[in-house]
């Protein structure tokens, strides 16, 4: 995609999403079809539509999620000098607030500290989720790397 195209969609992006909010899902679904026609066209024929449609969602994530970075970049000193070391230690510009169903800056975070609770207990949950996810997942490695099962699957021979 052009640069000029790639802006353009960003654009289009951003009018959709004022209209159905910030579903990343629900903004592509809408505008696929108007921004790449003849791709949309060819990827029903050759059955890879849902391929192109997860490809049109995470690009309009990225660009839900970093449109702050661009249009409202925040001096965290006109806020509170307290601030900068933690928001410069976040790894994100911008977190899912469950309630509102959109990525917030953090700047709009810190100007709501309601959305900003929701957003810390949005990344707590889901890391609570993720760690047996994990568990299970160190457990499978123990056994792919130390069993006999795992040397059979190889090939290898025990001694």
């Amino acid at each position: 995609m052009l640069d000029s195209q790639s802006a353009a969609f960003a654009e289009r992006v951003w009018e959709v999403a004022s209209q159905l909010g910030n579903n990343a899902p629900k903004i592509a679904d809408d505008i696929m079809g108007a921004a790449f026609p003849l791709t949309c066209s060819q990827a029903r024929a050759e059955g890879a539509m849902r391929m192109l449609r997860t490809g049109i969602i995470s690009k309009v994530k990225r660009i839900l999620r970093n449109r702050h970075d661009v249009m409202t970049q925040t001096d965290f000193a006109d806020r509170c000098d307290a601030f900068a070391p933690m928001v410069r230690d976040l790894r994100s510009k911008s977190y899912f607030v469950e309630s509102a169903e959109e990525y917030v800056a953090v700047p709009d975070l810190i100007e709501d500290p309601d959305l900003l609770n929701d957003a810390r207990h949005f990344m707590r949950r889901k890391g609570r989720e993720c760690l047996p996810e994990a568990d299970r997942l160190d457990a499978l490695y123990t056994a792919v790397t130390g069993n006999a099962c795992a040397a059979e699957m190889t090939g290898e021979v025990l001694s």
